[in-house]
């Protein structure tokens, strides 16, 4: 099997390199037609890498910078998307080197963070990747919502709505864990995912703005009725919430279903009287920390917790995050040095599950990805302590 040495990876050279990537994607990922649907454009032809095997375009990749917030604070991440490898070339090591070449990419140009969702997990975690957040995927007949609370007025998402929009969103990601700080990318799938038009009203009173939510109607041939997709849900007050589950019992004569993304505990099911919220999947996503002193240092800690823990990393890719790092923490912020105990050993993969909050350290003893005795795990435990780490997204 390759490595990115044996592979020449690179932007997109030519339009006919662009259209033999969007043949592999259309046949591996069914993205839609590059013609119909300027997804190349939207990521950014320079953001687009590819693998040649022979001269020709044998798979590739797009990146996409962005943010994601964890402590109340965004820390720079790189999205990974549209990997895609041709039939022919597969179980060739193309995936394996693209990957590998564009974890380098990013480190070198100082990057933090880097994340993406996978179609299979070995290829990622050989690259350092490892799952660190949910995606729960949720449904409600709109017909059982036994909420009806009008206290709030709604109107439909105008042009001049969008800030007010972007600062509950960002409201909502500081309280949280692991949602996208998003760029014009993120906000562009959420009103207009894969080119649809979506539908968006906002809630609030004499106190502002307090909600939103973005859908689109889908139906297939099978239903009368159709189901409410929703790009986003967000309720920054409990009334705000009561009135967007009114607005889509409203919803009930014609909208069979709500549907929407959230976390695993989603405080938004808490509202309704019943249990009426059903769980229809959950897609975890994958997390790799590209600068272990920068990624310790960028993200924000519970301020109550007060400590210094003393760890030890393994990173078979990127050779500057092996050793030893000192990470002590106070009033909510952490400050990194070389050296130090290394009393918590941890693979770069591990490491990653624990920043996020997805695995306590002590949970992650039984993946072989985290050691140490209890005392140690238990303070590292405690700094990475938060919300569950989720995002409404994929990108």
């Amino acid at each position: 099997m390759g490595d990115s040495s044996d592979f020449d990876i690179r932007p997109p050279g030519d339009d006919a390199e662009l259209a033999a990537f969007a043949a592999i994607l259309a046949q591996s990922l069914q993205f839609p037609d590059l013609e119909q649907y300027d997804w190349a454009g939207r990521f950014g032809v320079d953001q687009i890498r590819l693998a040649r095997v022979g001269g020709a375009v044998a798979g590739g990749l797009a990146i996409i910078r962005m943010g994601q917030w964890f402590g109340g604070r965004s820390v720079p991440m790189v999205g990974v998307s549209a990997v895609g490898v041709a039939p022919e070339h597969r179980a060739t090591g193309v995936a394996s080197a693209l990957m590998r070449s564009i974890v380098c990419e990013i480190a070198e140009e100082g990057g933090t963070l880097s994340g993406l969702y996978p179609a299979t997990q070995p290829v990622y975690q050989r690259a350092g990747y490892e799952r660190a957040g949910a995606r729960v995927s949720y449904r409600i007949l709109t017909a059982s919502i036994d909420i009806r609370d009008r206290g709030l007025d709604v109107r439909p998402i105008a042009e001049d709505d969008h800030e007010s929009i972007h600062d509950l969103y960002r409201t909502r990601a500081r309280r949280t864990s692991g949602n996208i700080d998003r760029a014009e990318w993120n906000w562009r799938r959420v009103f207009e995912p894969r080119g649809q038009k979506a539908f968006g009203y906002v809630v609030g009173g004499d106190d502002g703005d307090q909600g939103y939510i973005t859908f689109t109607q889908q139906k297939d041939d099978s239903q009368v009725y159709y189901d409410l997709h929703m790009t986003d849900f967000v309720a920054i007050t409990p009334a705000a919430g009561r009135r967007l589950w009114t607005f889509l019992a409203d919803h009930r004569s014609v909208g069979l279903r709500a549907i929407w993304h959230g976390s695993p505990s989603d405080p938004i099911r808490f509202l309704p009287a019943e249990q009426t919220v059903e769980v229809i999947d959950q897609f975890d996503w994958m997390t790799r920390v590209i600068d272990v002193r920068r990624a310790l240092e960028a993200r924000g800690y519970p301020p109550g917790v007060t400590g210094e823990v003393h760890f030890e990393v393994v990173d078979e890719v990127l050779a500057a995050n092996e050793g030893r790092f000192v990470l002590t923490v106070e009033g909510g912020c952490g400050a990194v040095r070389l050296g130090g105990d290394g009393r918590v050993r941890a693979h770069v993969r591990g490491l990653a599950a624990m920043y996020t909050g997805f695995n306590s350290p002590s949970e992650l003893l039984v993946s072989g990805l985290v050691d140490g005795d209890e005392k140690d795990l238990a303070l590292a435990g405690a700094v990475f302590s938060g919300p569950a780490p989720w995002m409404p997204e994929v990108y």
